[in-house]
């Protein structure tokens, strides 16, 4: 089938903002818009009476006379340049069922003031509504620390391989093959692959007639309203912000003499994402507290200046002025108002790591508190439910009364080769070796074995699968060394050409614990296990934890059945 062009396609790409605190109606909606953008770009505006909803659509023009590359191209040139610069902008804004979204084009997008958009919109839709085991990209943030990671896999992945700590960042965006027959473009009968992508935006291809639009808005509203997320994918919205309208005024209060002394909290600048695909623009930023006041200007975010300004403020006034103060972005080092990028709340480019006084911590992000050591801690163990696996990929038997882990492990018949202490030597651990694992499973899983009564063995069992797969993913010597020993042990049986492992299981046996669950884990070891599974998926390995009964535990579950 030929590609179409957008004008004939039954959809187009386009990205989907959903407002809060305007009103339904299309009065209501044009006094949401920013004026002086409005008068910048000489806006046309149109009532959308046939939408058979609230409609309006505004279309026009950034101008500037003068790009802004052209004055230092003429004083290096000696050649007088005055090219202009031109950037169309429009956008259809509709109310729907008592919402109002906002579907942009070209430039539009930066004529929506930031504090009306929904900044999880699009993420709410995404975790809902991709396949799982297709992710394409991910932004997230380290609280506290001002840090954005970008992970990329064109090709699509589990989340498992993009590398994401998943219980202590804040993921601001995805992106994912689109898995919603509901929706126009599944409808279309096209036959590609369709990707989504979702933070404050949702980016996909809507339906390019009126009606199509509006049944596109319903399936994602009720999608995103009605559904869970996938299990795969609720770590995402396992961090929520502060709701608590006393706790919120506390926390104001602390960071508000905090300001003052920079006791007590920590304050780092971070970027906001939706200004990530404007930062390779910059020349210039600006940062202003209030409308009376100088701007200042410097070639990058200033946060000593920001905070040396807010230590004098008042006490009480610090806070607002986070708040009230404005960054505004300038794609050229003169910052002249032709040159404005975009303009954004200044509480948005600031994070604040609080401590209060009973230990609790809270990270100011996005203008909201949030608490993550709740987060780490539900998202610690939503990473250890899902490990421990009532149905395992092997099957391994009862551990008998008296036995030690050699004993068990030259026991395990079925097809398992015993390889414990059978070490692999390589260039990096010439003197002991490499222990691959314990067992190697009919289907070549690797086995590790261990029977604990605490924290440390497992962590250093845990250990032991990252150091394996390490090795034999990027030491050709452990390979071939592991190879031979399957041989020499296993009577000549050979593993596939090239092989790799795929699946890890890890196969506990905890003392004083008849049942291996999330609450008789110990919680050292629960770190130690959810550091080791997001290494070992980061080579594509699957991780599985696995309780080994006891033979008396074996004898009553017989007896049950």
């Amino acid at each position: 089938m030929t590609d179409q062009g957008e004008g004939q396609s039954a959809t187009f790409n386009r990205t989907l903002y959903r407002l809060i605190g305007v009103e339904p109606t299309v009065e209501a909606m044009v006094d949401c818009l920013q004026v002086e953008k409005l008068d910048e770009i000489n806006a046309d505006l149109r009532v959308l009476d046939h939408f058979g909803v609230p409609a309006v659509a505004v279309r026009g023009c950034f101008n500037k006379v003068e790009s802004g590359w052209c004055a230092g191209f003429s004083r290096l040139t000696n050649w007088e340049v005055r090219e202009p610069s031109q950037r169309g902008a429009a956008l259809v804004m509709l109310a729907v069922d008592g919402q109002v979204y906002v579907l942009t084009f070209g430039d539009g997008f930066r004529l929506i003031p930031a504090g009306f958009k929904d900044r999880r919109f699009g993420l709410r839709f995404v975790v809902r509504a991709v396949d799982p085991d297709d992710i394409r990209a991910a932004v997230a943030r380290t609280p506290g620390q001002g840090r954005t990671d970008i992970a990329m896999l064109p090709g699509g992945a589990p989340i498992g391989r993009l590398g994401l700590d998943t219980y202590t960042k804040l993921v601001d965006r995805l992106t994912g093959r689109l898995d919603r027959p509901e929706l126009t473009v599944e409808q279309s009968g096209a036959g590609r692959v369709r990707s989504v992508e979702g933070g404050s935006g949702l980016r996909l291809p809507y339906g390019a007639d009126p009606a199509a639009l509006v049944s596109d808005i319903r399936t994602i509203a009720k999608v995103s309203t009605e559904e869970l997320p996938l299990p795969e994918l609720e770590f995402v919205e396992s961090v929520t912000s502060v709701q608590d309208q006393g706790i919120v005024a506390a926390l104001n209060l602390a960071l508000d003499h905090g300001l003052a002394t920079l006791g007590g909290v920590r304050v780092t600048a971070t970027v906001p994402t939706d200004c990530l695909e404007d930062i390779a623009a910059v020349r210039a930023v600006g940062v202003r507290f209030g409308p009376g006041e100088e701007q200042h200007i410097s070639d990058g975010f200033d946060l000593d200046y920001i905070l040396s300004r807010l230590r004098f403020h008042r006490p009480g006034r610090r806070m607002p002025a986070l708040y009230d103060g404005r960054v505004t972005l300038y794609s050229d080092s003169r910052a002249r108002a032709g040159d404005i990028i975009r303009t954004d709340m200044l509480a948005l480019w600031v994070e604040a790591d609080l401590l209060l006084e009973d230990g609790r911590r809270f990270v100011l992000q996005d203008a909201q508190w949030h608490e993550f050591d709740q987060a780490y801690l539900e998202g610690l163990a939503i990473t250890t439910r899902r490990l421990i696996t009532e149905s395992p990929s092997v099957d391994l038997p009862p551990w008998r009364n008296g036995w030690d882990e050699r004993t068990y492990n030259e026991k395990v018949q079925g097809g398992f080769l015993c390889l414990d202490r059978k070490n692999v030597k390589t260039p990096l651990h010439r003197k002991n070796g490499v222990e691959v694992c314990d067992l190697l499973a009919p289907d070549d899983t690797l086995v590790m074995v261990k029977r604990a009564g605490g924290s440390d063995a497992l962590s250093h069992l845990f250990q032991q699968g990252v150091v394996a797969i390490d090795a034999l993913y990027n030491q050709p010597e452990a390979r071939a060394g592991f190879v031979t020993k399957v041989a020499e042990l296993g009577g000549g049986r050979r593993l596939p050409d090239g092989f790799l492992p795929r699946r890890v299981v890890f196969a506990i046996l905890l003392k004083g614990h008849d049942t291996l669950t999330v609450d008789t884990l110990y919680p050292f070891a629960q770190v130690s296990l959810a550091y080791a599974a997001r290494t070992l998926r980061s080579y594509s390995v699957e991780v599985e934890v696995v309780g080994i009964p006891t033979e008396h535990n074996a004898e009553l579950d017989d007896q049950a059945a």
